[in-house]
């Protein structure tokens, strides 16, 4: 059985855990927490600073197959590089590409470089899509739609186009050399551009051909997700996130197959195969993510967010067909991941876990 030693408790790592539990790997925790998020969602937990005790990780390493940093923070992150050296196992993380992912301005000017399309900086008239240059997914974003919006903001703030159209999402996994496309999936937002739910979408040539470009471009080594916004007058990338992502990689394992915490380890062992880089991915099942929160009585969407602030995040059902994990704390969330060979049989299974949970919490109506 491989062991795979995760560096962060949250969301993220939630996503590495329940995969490598796919694949029958054991799933090492370390956090300076002492409750951490997931901690229902591992095998084995050690709460300590990495970088105040780098020997206890490194201890870890000697029976560990693989780490991998499921976190942000830079302190972190910048630490892990300098003494990645003295691991016993391989540290599946591409700190290159990373700081090119992590500063959206360095981001964007990669871009203009290799000329993949992007919505265009410091656009004359509104509306106007403003993000922060280095916060992660859709942390501070809005829309402005009067130029008087624009006075009094942080001079370091992106200003863009707004692009309507849905958001798609795509992995690549590389090990510098080959590089691995994986499915493509909507990334359905809410009014905050936060995240509540995840469905993949059909094969879209364009997008793997511009996330090809992307990671050979970076020569890329590690796992790259790739978000753009699909308009009909074209394809507009929006960010690269040069980390393993939440949500996006299970409705791909379920929905293609592939598992990217598998295929990662590939890349850092016996490298990108043929099996992984087929140009075109064969669909095997529909599949719906979704957050869903009780309110008064009543479920709605909710995004990935809420769930980050809770303080337990863990399995609360599975079955063939069916996955049902729950978050608790100011809100009660409960996320269900259905599949099945079409979109027919993989709704069934999505209404069968609202009556679970229906059931569950005593609510006589829940869609």
């Amino acid at each position: 059985m491989k062991t795979i030693c995760i560096i962060g408790g949250k969301l993220q790592g939630f996503e590495v855990a329940y995969l490598a539990h796919k694949a029958g790997m054991k799933v090492v925790l370390v956090d300076r927490r002492e409750k951490p998020l997931i901690l229902s969602a591992v095998d084995d937990f050690h709460c300590f600073d990495v970088i105040r005790e780098p020997d206890r990780l490194v201890a870890i390493s000697e029976n560990a197959d693989a780490i991998i940093p499921v976190n942000e923070n830079m302190e972190t992150i910048e630490f892990l590089k300098r003494i990645k050296d003295r691991f016993a196992c391989p540290l599946l993380f591409d700190f290159d590409a990373y700081n090119i992912s992590m500063d959206k301005k360095r981001s964007k000017d990669f871009f203009y470089s290799i000329d993949v399309p992007t919505p265009a900086g410091n656009p004359k008239s509104p509306p106007y899509f403003v993000k922060p240059p280095c916060e992660s997914s859709s942390v501070g974003t809005s829309i402005i739609y009067d130029d008087r919006e624009l006075d009094g903001l942080d001079p370091d703030i992106l200003v863009e186009e707004y692009v309507e159209g849905d958001v798609i999402s795509l992995e690549v996994v590389g090990d510098g050399e080959n590089f691995a496309v994986a499915k493509e999936t909507k990334v359905h937002v809410d009014g905050t551009y936060d995240c509540h739910m995840v469905t993949p979408i059909d094969h879209h040539q364009e997008f793997r051909d511009i996330s090809l470009k992307l990671a050979r471009n970076l020569r890329l080594r590690g796992i790259m997700d790739v978000e753009a916004i699909d308009n009909p007058n074209g394809l507009k990338v929006l960010e690269i996130d040069a980390r393993f992502p939440s949500q996006t990689p299970s409705v791909v394992y379920h929905s293609s197959g592939i598992n990217l915490v598998e295929v990662l380890i590939k890349a850092f062992t016996d490298g990108i195969g043929e099996k992984y880089s087929s140009e075109i991915i064969d669909d095997k099942n529909h599949c719906t993510f979704e957050h869903l929160a009780l309110k008064d009585g009543e479920f709605e969407p909710v995004g990935e967010h809420v769930i980050s602030q809770g303080t337990d995040y863990h399995v609360f059902h599975a079955s063939h067909g069916l996955d049902i994990f729950e978050c608790i704390g100011d809100i009660r969330v409960f996320t269900l991941m259905s599949w099945g060979p079409g979109k027919e049989e993989a709704e069934n299974n999505r209404q069968r876990g609202f009556g679970i949970v229906r059931e569950h919490l005593g609510i006589e109506n829940l869609n």
